[in-house]
């Protein structure tokens, strides 16, 4: 049996619906992880350990090598082993290795390409201590997955500060970006690379956003509900299809982010080469007609083809809510409401529960339970939405004292 290779770190990874995918094709799920108690290695063939920040790839492939596994595909959800990704890939000749992948794991290159494409007008600096444009958006400007090290800067009180506290988590040495804030509205959009065209099949409002933490919060709506909002989707689409000419890209899903004001001006937040996280799954599905884990897969396999039906234009309504909650302080959520308690509730369609979620930093969004509603309304919508929240029951054990 053939062997693809599922990236994970920290027990994320999207692992057990890729496996699923994959058994669905007749393929041998083989897992490489940091954890030698990895939750998901009972769903694979095999468990590989490798130390994902000590190991190099010579490491990896002498023990694929000693198991006798020769991958034909290597399959990964985590913005954070992209790297590995396309290093893995380009090692066994596999699909994934394009150079134009090399370019999206930077937000400073992006921005570069962008700007000098003519495609954004947005201000930037990869040098904090150059900057001079406020209000301003500091964040990592590799991975930064979660919204993590996320935070908006008003002044240089504010930058010199948000050092301070990288300083203190030990970070000080990573490589950061500040860009321009943009009032207005964020959004994502989804959707497939094929032949170095964007083609975008989802779109989600976010009105109530943290934006101060840049962590999403409230209601996710899909599709978008206001006009100006669904313009900035189209121009943001055509922009990113440029991106992804100008970089020869193929065979792959990008979630990207975006924003536009009242008066039409559209930007690009951040573009992450993989599908939207938890709940964006089964919104991708059911709207627009399209599993993005199983096209994920078949773009790791080189097999991607795109059908003509699932680019059909979504109705306005009814409307879809994504909704994610957070925990806000340290420790492990005990859950008492289950799944299958959020979906007979009314306008639920699909809710995923992590009972036992450890916090073990604020510093990103720790989400430990989504779901989705649907209504033909937005305040019907909102009405059900608050209905799902008053019934949870849960609690935050705090971590132990020291």
């Amino acid at each position: 049996m053939k062997s693809v290779l599922i990236l994970s770190r920290w027990n994320a990874g999207g692992v057990a619906p890729a496996v699923e995918r994959l058994r669905a094709r007749g393929l041998s799920p083989v897992l490489i992880s940091d954890l030698p108690d990895d939750r998901n290695r009972g769903l694979c063939d095999d468990h590989v350990l490798l130390d994902w920040d000590s190991e190099d790839l010579s490491t990896l492939a002498a023990r694929l090598d000693g198991r006798g596994i020769d991958p034909v595909a290597v399959v990964n959800l985590l913005e954070v082993l992209m790297p590995w990704q396309i290093e893995i890939a380009a090692h066994y000749g596999l699909p994934g290795a394009d150079p134009g992948r090399e370019v999206l794991l930077s937000k400073t290159r992006v921005r570069e390409r962008m700007r000098a494409l003519g495609l954004s007008g947005m201000r930037f600096s990869d040098d904090p201590a150059e900057v001079d444009f406020f209000p301003a958006i500091i964040k990592p400007s590799g991975e930064s997955g979660a919204s993590r090290l996320v935070s908006r800067v008003d002044g240089p009180d504010d930058l010199l500060a948000y050092r301070r506290r990288l300083a203190e988590l030990g970070l000080a040495g990573i490589e950061l970006i500040v860009e321009e804030y943009l009032p207005g509205t964020e959004y994502t959009v989804d959707g497939p690379v094929v032949a170095g065209r964007f083609h975008p099949i989802l779109a989600g409002e976010k009105p109530d956003l943290d934006e101060t933490r840049h962590h999403d919060a409230g209601i996710n709506l899909h599709p978008p509900q206001r006009k100006h909002i669904r313009e900035g989707v189209r121009d943001l689409s055509e922009a990113v299809s440029a991106l992804c000419a100008d970089l020869r890209l193929d065979q792959l899903w990008l979630h990207v982010e975006g924003r536009t004001t009242e008066d039409g001006r559209t930007e690009l937040v951040e573009i992450n080469p993989r599908p939207g996280r938890g709940m964006h799954f089964p919104a991708v599905h059911g709207p627009g007609g399209v599993d993005p884990i199983d096209a994920y897969v078949s773009m790791s396999l080189g097999e991607y083809t795109l059908d003509p039906q699932e680019l059909v234009p979504v109705p306005d309504l009814p409307v879809t809510g994504l909704v994610y909650v957070e925990a806000d302080e340290l420790g492990t959520v005990e859950i008492r409401t289950g799944a299958d308690d959020l979906r007979a509730l009314p306008g639920v369609g699909d809710a995923d529960v992590v009972d036992g979620y450890q916090v073990s930093n604020l510093e990103q969004e720790n989400f430990f339970l989504g779901f989705t509603v649907t209504a033909d309304s937005v305040s019907l919508l909102r009405e059900r939405v608050a209905a799902v929240i008053s019934t949870l029951d849960y609690r935050i054990v705090p971590p132990p004292s020291v």
